[in-house]
């Protein structure tokens, strides 16, 4: 019996029983539903809306190898396709409860399926600023990647947001490349790793102590930031073509949390190099293990993931 559309957790019918089931269809989970299929697992992918993830916001891409240049949607449309020539992707099913037990039960917003086996590639989402402007600037001038979309700006004034060592990373990765950058920092010192802050000082990047972006000015792109000085209240508008905003992810680790996956005080899920977990037969890959947050990164750890499940499957690493 299902309720306003939502499986029961007491019904008997089981829409399917599955050797593994793939949680999320972005890089990593269309990549884990390939490798999982062609080892001879029956499986399934969930995907809450539509197969892409985050990548279907990136305008351009030109970093991913066989693609000189093809935006996010392109990509993960051809991705999908060839995932599903060998695997159901079931999109528009959100998973809203997962039990573990002899099987994993998992509990969508339409049927009850069973496993063997889980992979968790439930991604993330970059945290904004909420501020005026920047709603609808994606690949317009804002941006929550520096390697993704640094190269575009290449020669012109930048502006990156955040105080911690993503920040500062990405603000020396955008110098390296020849950007003109300036940091924002809401705060008077920086939290990131001292021989961060050293480099930072070294290269000259110039530093707005505690300021913050009150708007994003620009109409069909960024021309500019409005920046307000915490301590005295004054606002003054410094021109700029891009804004990187480096103030952390939200990892999608609800389900990891059900399934008392450990994780780090980020809440990214903690995986071995095997993408394994800390509960048998559960793996994790992509954005929701945190670390190089790109489209390669989340396609190797997809495929290594599915063939660890394999493995453990034929003879569990948990037995021996």
């Amino acid at each position: 019996m299902t309720i306003e559309g939502v499986a029961s957790d007491e019904s008997e019918t089981v829409a399917g029983d599955f050797d593994v089931i793939i949680i999320g269809g972005g890089p990593a989970g269309l990549s884990a539903g390939i490798y999982a299929k062609r080892a001879g697992l029956e499986c399934i992918v969930l995907e809450k809306g539509v197969p892409g993830g985050q990548v279907l916001t990136s305008p351009n891409i030109e970093n991913y190898p066989g693609f000189a240049e093809i935006s996010g949607i392109k990509l993960m449309e051809t991705m999908a396709d060839h995932a599903r020539r060998y695997v159901d992707i079931k999109e528009g099913e959100e998973v809203l409860r997962v039990r573990g037990g002899e099987k994993f039960e998992i509990m969508t917003t339409s049927a009850k399926y069973t496993s063997r086996a889980i992979v968790l590639t439930t991604g993330s989402t970059h945290r904004k600023l909420e501020v005026k402007g920047e709603e609808g600037m994606t690949g317009r001038g804002v941006s929550y990647c520096a390697t993704c979309d640094g190269f575009f700006y290449k020669g012109r004034d930048v502006v990156v947001v955040g105080g911690g060592n993503t920040a500062l990373t990405d603000a020396l990765y955008l110098n390296s490349i020849g950007c003109k950058v300036a940091l924002v920092h809401r705060r008077d010192a920086f939290r990131a790793d001292r021989h961060l802050q050293d480099t930072i000082t070294k290269h000259g990047i110039e530093v707005f102590w505690d300021t913050v972006i009150d708007e994003i000015v620009g109409e069909q792109e960024v021309t500019g930031v409005r920046l307000r000085n915490l301590k005295n209240g004054t606002t003054h508008v410094k021109k700029t073509n891009g804004v990187f905003v480096a103030v952390g992810e939200l990892p999608s680790s609800q389900l990891a949390a059900e399934l008392g996956l450990d994780m780090d005080a980020g809440g990214f899920v903690n995986v071995d190099k095997s993408f394994r977990t800390n509960v048998p037969m559960v793996y994790a890959a992509g954005d929701v293990t945190g670390g190089i947050r790109q489209i390669v990164a989340a396609v190797h750890g997809g495929a290594a993931a599915a063939l660890s499940c394999f493995e453990d499957l034929m003879n569990p690493y948990y037995r021996r």
